[in-house]
């Protein structure tokens, strides 16, 4: 299974596309505006608790932050960066902690930098190398009116040129959902479909590895959260399970309910 941000995604949530000045306002006036932040030297080199509190308080949820714009660049540069694993093989890339400061941000500049990054398509050569790309997807659902850019992940998902990324593009699958972007649905049953008997009749467009716990995971909270039904699929059940909890969400997604007529 491949390493996942884990936690950090709980500090992350929606938005991003291009904003004029008149449209960076109305996004700003959903939540107060906070002090603009300009990035400390060592946000790169801080442990990682110590970067997560930092976080938290420069960058709170109740406050939209403007960023210094002679710290965007660096920030974008820094979603681009691959790391290398910290001592012991724990994972704290760069890209990661630029996605959570962006992401915290709520800032329309700062969804712009996500959402560009995601639109490079791009796929990592290590298991691990999507992590802040994965991050940056989730850091979407923060902002204000995240339909706004939420509308921009639904190519990433769906049709000709998805993401290559299948944790990527299950993340921006996620943020869309959350945004009510239904037309990802069919995608994410695929997901949950995969290395079950049901699933070997789906035409796929993404390939499928040994390593999908979290990508099928992530699929079933999504869609279990737009339902409005608890979490109950379990990405190491049994076929029969993962069959089942797939079909009980399509039935509640998907299909029409009794008695409605056919277009």
């Amino acid at each position: 299974m491949r390493a996942r941000p884990g936690r950090l995604l709980v500090l992350l949530a929606l938005g991003a596309c291009q904003a004029g000045p008149a449209r960076e306002a109305e996004a700003v006036s959903l939540l107060p505006r906070g002090v603009e932040l300009v990035l400390p030297r060592d946000w790169r080199t801080l442990s990682p608790e110590a970067f997560w509190a930092w976080a938290r308080s420069a960058l709170p949820d109740d406050h939209a932050t403007p960023i210094a714009k002679d710290c965007l660049p660096e920030l974008k540069k820094a979603l681009e960066e691959v790391t290398t694993p910290l001592e012991g093989g724990a994972h704290d890339p760069l890209a990661v902690r630029a996605a959570v400061i962006l992401g915290r941000s709520r800032y329309p500049s700062c969804a712009s930098i996500l959402i560009r990054r995601l639109e490079r398509r791009e796929l990592g050569p290590e298991r691990w190398s999507d992590c802040g790309d994965t991050v940056a997807a989730a850091a979407l659902a923060r902002f204000p009116d995240p339909g706004r850019y939420a509308q921009r992940l639904v190519p990433l998902v769906v049709g000709s040129r998805p993401h290559p990324d299948l944790e990527v593009r299950v993340e921006c699958a996620a943020t869309a959902l959350h945004a009510g972007f239904r037309e990802v649905i069919p995608f994410l049953l695929q997901v949950l479909r995969i290395d079950t008997y049901a699933g070997q009749a789906d035409r796929r467009d993404f390939a499928v590895s040994p390593t999908t716990a979290w990508a099928r995971g992530r699929a079933a909270e999504a869609l279990s959260t737009f339902a409005g039904v608890p979490l109950t699929y379990r990405f190491d059940g049994s076929i029969a399970h993962r069959e089942e909890e797939a079909a009980k969400l399509e039935a509640l997604l998907l299909q029409p309910p009794p008695g409605a007529q056919a277009p």
